[in-house]
């Protein structure tokens, strides 16, 4: 594999349980590009996502969240 690996810090406004958060995880992990996606326990709000910058970019991976109906911020690069 030779990916150019990047990742981006998205913060979410809405507070989801322990369930919620991992369905959310799980369905990043199948985004196109995604390579891994997680969070610290004391900081739920904050999702880091490292993706393949050959196969998408943090404006799409964004968008992903806001398309499952969450309010979503890029806060970090």
């Amino acid at each position: 594999m030779n990916a150019r690996l990047n990742d981006v810090l998205v913060h979410i406004n809405e507070t989801l349980d322990d369930e919620a958060l991992y369905r959310l995880e799980e369905g990043i992990r199948h985004d196109a590009g995604v390579i891994s996606v997680g969070h610290r326990p004391e900081k739920t709000h904050m999702i880091m996502v490292v993706y393949d910058t050959d196969a998408t970019r943090a404006s799409s991976l964004l968008h992903r969240f806001q398309e499952r109906g969450l309010h979503a911020q890029v806060v970090g690069l």
